[in-house]
């Protein structure tokens, strides 16, 4: 095993009931200006690589995307980003240690700020490179 990740706490539904714990992985993203290091929601229904947040897209600032695309929501929502390359890695969560080199990784940032995620998200374009167990508590990067 490469590296265990716990699951993270995804709060509670309207009424109160319990949502289910979510899959985390560690990421680590650098360019010139600085680096992004931190947990991100694991997101099979997310196709593209990396989803940003506020502090990403701060980070990615000034910097030239690559292109634009879209993603669309649950609904067909359509959300304009830019799209941004920067070397990324798997983590360990307790250290510094990089336990993969995920190479070029595209990072999807919304033109619009209201459409930043609260967290940074990782979708397939990840996920389906790496082999995972998942028991609901923990992830294992195998």
């Amino acid at each position: 095993m490469k590296a265990s990740y716990r699951f993270g706490e995804d709060g509670y539904d309207r009424t109160g009931s319990k949502l289910p714990d979510v899959p985390i992985v560690w990421v680590e993203l650098a360019n010139p200006s600085g680096r992004f290091r931190g947990p991100c929601l694991v997101d099979t229904g997310f196709d593209g690589a990396i989803y940003a947040n506020e502090e990403l897209a701060l980070l990615l600032e000034g910097s030239t995307p690559i292109r634009s695309d879209h993603v669309y929501t649950v609904g067909e929502h359509e959300i304009e980003c830019e799209v941004f390359s920067l070397n990324g890695y798997l983590t360990a969560p307790d250290s510094a240690r990089r336990v993969t080199d995920l190479g070029r990784t595209e990072i999807l940032v919304p033109t619009r700020v209201q459409e930043l995620s609260h967290e940074v998200i990782v979708g397939r374009r990840i996920i389906n490179t790496l082999v995972i167990k998942l028991d609901g508590k923990t992830l294992e990067l195998l």
